[in-house]
């Protein structure tokens, strides 16, 4: 139906300045049909009304439906749907649906209890989703985070939801708190709970670790209870509707960029709605009431083994990242954070791509492919060896003792050249002689000592006591201790008899 001021338009142009239909359908945009029915009505109608009202197909099934749910209220909309059946009810569930819900009785609003925390006990965690903000088919999530007590909020945009993702964002929230509440508040997010069947649940693995980590316990708020998690629904609505709005962004480091900037000038210094006081100034008092951090960060990589493939590429996600063509065939661990993905052999890091969050995207570095294209280009078959003897007299050495063996000289130069692209050519040269002085050859033996020498070991954590007692410094030994106790001995020793 036409607004009224559009219907009193038609009405003034026609009988006032005699305009006909056509005139007046084509200078209002509105159809030649409907200035008709204006003009023929004589009158603006406000409302729509019912223009040909006609019974419905179920109103005369109305006392069966209202006996089968005075039988059984709990009954079902396609068990009543059943018996209309046998009565010659030709309609869809549809209308059916509406008028039993039309019929139940309404559940009175819910009535909520304020959640008091103190100092320390609690925060609360949520994700927000902002769209597909660069028009590259990749969605923008908001991690934020909130002080129960102090209302304090982190905020941090990611374009994952993984949970290496939610760890990275909460060990820098953690940080940017100070310490640890005893409880951690989340909602029902696959990434920390695999299963729930009513107060019984199941958390994953990776999040129980994390938590067991730093030592808080994860709460679970009731299934579609947003208010249990209020505090920080307020902090999602709160970036929602005052950090977004208006805004140009570049890339997800801008987003970060003016993010930092938009908290710390304004969301932590504002003075909060519920509790009329300014977050950044309360924090100062809930920060004696957190618990320390731990002084070794924890590893929030994203980890994956694979087989390189012919094409010397590894898979991330759904993308390709090229490797030195020498480790087709070869198992690599990669690890990638926020940044950076790094593929590693062994413990040895063999190259570093920056992280794509496109998807089907194949990432290349062309000193991958150096070497490669020479040899297809109708190389020498004689082309590894000569690549090998170039590392030095040891790898001369070493070629012509396989020659003379039963080892296979095409496989041993293929390792050859894959262990010079992981651990170099001058710390190949080196070891190969370090065991041809013993006598021994075989790439597998090459890669067990590269392996070796090359693992750094890894000092343990120092001990934390809790109790501040126990934190001492042994006194340092005294020479004269142990002088003392030399005379002492050589007191208690008998005289020897004077021989006759």
């Amino acid at each position: 139906m036409l607004e009224p001021h559009v219907q009193a338009e038609i009405l003034r142009l026609h009988f006032g300045q005699g305009l006909s239909r056509r005139q007046i359908a084509g200078r209002l945009q509105a159809h030649r049909k409907t200035v008709g029915e204006v003009i023929e009505r004589r009158q603006v109608r406000l409302s729509a009304g019912e223009r040909n009202p006609r019974a419905s197909i179920l109103e005369p099934h109305y006392p069966r439906i209202q006996k089968l749910l005075d039988d059984a209220p709990a009954r079902s909309s396609v068990s009543i749907l059943q018996r209309l059946r046998d009565a010659g009810y030709t309609g869809g569930i549809s209308i059916l649906r509406d008028y039993v819900r039309s019929l139940r009785p309404k559940p009175p609003p819910e009535a909520f209890l304020d959640l008091d925390f103190a100092k320390g006990e609690a925060a609360q965690v949520d994700w927000g989703e902002f769209g597909d903000v660069f028009g590259n088919g990749t969605l923008v999530h908001a991690f934020v985070m909130v002080l129960c007590w102090s209302r304090l909020l982190y905020l941090e945009f990611t374009l994952r939801e993984t949970l290496p993702t939610l760890l990275r964002c909460y060990e820098r929230a953690l940080r940017f708190f100070g310490g640890v509440c005893l409880e951690n508040w989340h909602d029902n997010m696959p990434t920390v709970v695999v299963e729930r069947l009513g107060r019984l649940k199941r958390l994953t693995v990776g999040f129980q670790a994390y938590a067991g980590f730093h030592g808080f316990e994860p709460v679970l708020c009731g299934i579609g209870k947003g208010n249990h998690k209020g505090r920080v629904e307020d902090g999602v609505k709160l970036v929602r509707h005052q950090f977004w709005p208006g805004r140009h962004f570049v890339d997800l480091d801008d987003i970060n960029r003016q993010a930092v900037e938009w908290r710390d000038r304004f969301a932590n210094r504002r003075e909060h709605e519920t509790t009329k006081k300014i977050p950044e100034l309360m924090v100062e008092q809930e920060r004696s009431a957190l618990r320390p951090l731990r002084p070794e960060p924890y590893d929030t990589d994203d980890v994956s083994a694979c087989q390189v493939s012919p094409f010397f590429r590894v898979p991330f996600e759904s993308n390709e990242y090229s490797v030195p063509w020498t480790m087709r065939g070869k198992g690599v661990t990669l690890r990638a954070d926020d940044k950076q993905v790094r593929v590693f052999y062994s413990r040895k890091q063999v190259t570093t791509h920056e992280r794509c969050f496109l998807r089907g995207q194949k990432i290349k570095n062309p000193a991958h492919e150096e070497g490669l294209r020479e040899i297809k280009a109708g190389a020498s078959r004689t082309w590894q060896l000569e690549a090998i003897q170039s590392f030095g007299p040891h790898a001369c050495r070493y070629l012509d003792l396989i020659g003379a063996g039963h080892r296979s000289l095409r496989r041993e130069a293929d390792e050859l050249l894959f262990l010079a692209t992981v651990y170099g050519r001058a710390e190949l040269e080196r070891t190969i002689g370090k065991l041809l002085q013993q006598g021994i050859v075989g790439a597998g033996n090459l890669e067990q000592v590269l392996r070796v020498s090359s693992a750094v070991p890894e000092a343990p954590p120092p001990l934390q006591f809790p109790d501040e007692r126990l934190h001492f410094v042994p006194p340092g030994p005294r020479l004269e201790d142990y002088d003392a106790l030399l005379l002492d001995a050589r007191h208690d020793e008998p005289e020897e008899k004077e021989k006759p």
